[in-house]
């Protein structure tokens, strides 16, 4: 009988914890476990020919990365996520709901550390606390149900949380560490930011083995950049985006002038925020649990010499180490709304750990912190003894009410946003299938205008999706990789180009001939010569 009470005060919280997100991700579920958004065609197809042809190499492409950068080439993104994707096509089969429970998995795995992080920091009540708000976050549950980078990434944030504050000191620890580094970086290339902040953790430490985790830690890192990460980085499709205009500049006046008005435009969209009211709770909601850890932070650091605050003073350090410059790095190089405030998403574990850790430093008094570290047990009675003064408990309990409603909010109108993207992306992709079958015609390269789910609905055509802009373009792309069909719509600038320069609507550039119009698309295949 005491055996199964142990084990039952052991796994309780686990199993209250996955009864919970369990409930959350069923009440929140997709009408069907599909691809919806344009990013996600680009993991699976990656991570499709990763798992059938061992090869990097993406199905998407655009006309002016061809012409700069040639082809084939690897996708703009870095195939970590692909490498996690293909794990579980092993697992589950080449499916599109394959990638749902990769994330549904990954998402418990990071709840669970969640809490072995804020138990093993103060107790379980900070633990389950901190899983709780990263649960409620407005963007985890629709990340969740979405075949993105972020859960993935989230999670191995927290594995190097765990090996660094709980793994002991000693070779074995660094070469961990260098292997959640590297596979952080091939997710998100900014989370080379937890390098640093790693490094800074051993250093305040400076136990008599923290060296030989330095060394092993910086010595396998080294050897897996220059077998792995160097040779994953390189070849990579060249994509618009403003970091890539920025950094692209020669002279570095200019480059600085650019990264200001970047920032500067990113702070206008910040304080618009009727324009962009989904991205406004967001932010909130970011702002709050920072606010909360940062001014208890600064209050109680020298008011504590306990071995709980002193962890808890560490994770504060590596979590603005590995943010802030992620954050700085958005608002120079990227655009905030979408794409920087969805990458800054990964570090809500973090937020969430020190902010309910921040909640119970805020109330707990001297003799209830030591009662709490002689007598850990996980039971109802023992955490309402342990719990705060009301006055903290209530703005707690407000936190969570107001993570809540932000996070209702927001995940309906994303919901909505990415079911109308949902209906774009198989549009574009039956119109060109329709044909295909009509012409009974197997394609390797198709040029169809923001068409990513062909890549996927077709295997293995390649997809085109940016078009050439004129008809010069279009050759300089025909010398790097044979075109079988092209789609055009009658106002496309290459298309008027064409009729404007030989006068016939039934040949393209004199090297394609037209076999099939539906409305104003028109369908060129290439001619046999």
């Amino acid at each position: 009988m005491k055996t199964c009470k142990n084990l039952l005060t052991i796994f309780f919280p686990y199993l209250l914890l996955l009864m919970m997100t369990a409930i959350a991700l069923y009440f929140t579920r997709p009408v069907s476990l599909q691809i919806r958004w344009n990013d996600e065609t680009l993991y699976y197809t990656v991570a499709q020919n990763i798992v059938r042809n061992f090869d990097f190499n993406s199905h998407h492409y655009l006309a002016s990365s061809i012409i700069e950068k040639g082809y084939p080439t690897k996708d703009t993104h870095l195939p970590g996520y692909p490498l996690i994707l293909a794990i579980g096509f092993l697992i589950g089969g080449i499916n599109e709901r394959t990638p749902f429970f990769v994330n549904y998995l990954l998402l418990m795995i990071t709840m669970f550390l969640i809490f072995i992080v804020g138990k093993n920091i103060f107790n379980q009540w900070v633990g389950f606390g901190a899983a709780l708000i990263y649960l409620i976050y407005p963007y985890t549950l629709i990340l969740t149900h979405s075949v993105m980078t972020e859960i993935s990434a989230a999670t191995v944030i927290m594995v190097a949380v765990v090996l660094l504050f709980l793994q002991k000191e000693g070779w074995l620890k660094g070469i961990l560490l260098s292997l959640v580094i590297a596979l952080a970086y091939l997710i998100k290339p900014f989370l080379l930011t937890l390098l640093p902040a790693i490094i800074t953790v051993l250093w305040i430490n400076k136990n008599q083995y923290y060296k030989r985790t330095l060394l092993s830690l910086l010595f396998c890192l080294t050897l897996l950049s220059i077998a792995f990460l160097i040779p994953l980085s390189q070849n990579q499709e060249i994509y618009p985006y403003a970091a890539t205009r920025i950094l692209s500049q020669s002279n570095f006046t200019n480059m600085l002038r650019m990264m200001g008005d970047n920032f500067l435009f990113n702070c206008s969209l910040i304080i618009n925020f009727k324009q962009f009211p989904v991205y406004a709770t967001i932010t909130l909601s970011m702002l709050l649990l920072w606010s909360i850890s940062l001014a208890v932070f600064t209050t109680k650091i020298e008011r504590h010499k306990s071995t709980s605050f002193q962890a808890y003073r560490n994770l504060c350090f590596f979590s603005l180490i590995s943010f802030m410059p992620a954050l700085l790095a958005v608002f120079l190089l990227y655009q905030y709304i979408d794409m920087g405030i969805r990458g800054l998403a990964v570090f809500s574990p973090l937020m969430a750990i020190l902010s309910a850790t921040s909640l119970w430093l805020l109330g707990k008094a001297e003799g209830r912190r030591q009662k709490a570290e002689e007598n850990d047990d996980f039971c109802l009675s023992l955490l309402i003894s342990q719990l705060p003064t009301k006055k903290i408990f209530a703005i707690g309990l407000g936190i969570l009410v107001c993570l809540s409603y932000s996070n209702f909010v927001t995940f309906h109108k994303l919901k909505n946003l990415q079911r109308r993207q949902s209906e774009r992306l198989y549009t574009y992709s039956s119109r060109v299938q329709k044909v295909i079958s009509k012409l009974q015609i197997k394609p390797q390269v198709v040029i169809s205008e923001k068409n990513f789910y062909l890549a996927i609905a077709n295997y293995p055509t390649q997809v085109i999706w940016q078009l050439p802009q004129t008809l010069h373009e279009l050759r300089e792309v025909e010398k790097k990789v044979t075109i079988e069909l092209i789609e055009l719509k009658d106002y496309d600038p290459i298309f008027q180009e064409n009729l404007q320069v030989y006068q016939n609507l039934n040949l393209l550039n004199n090297r394609y001939i037209l076999q099939y119009q539906d409305q104003n698309f028109y369908y060129y295949l290439r001619l046999n010569k």
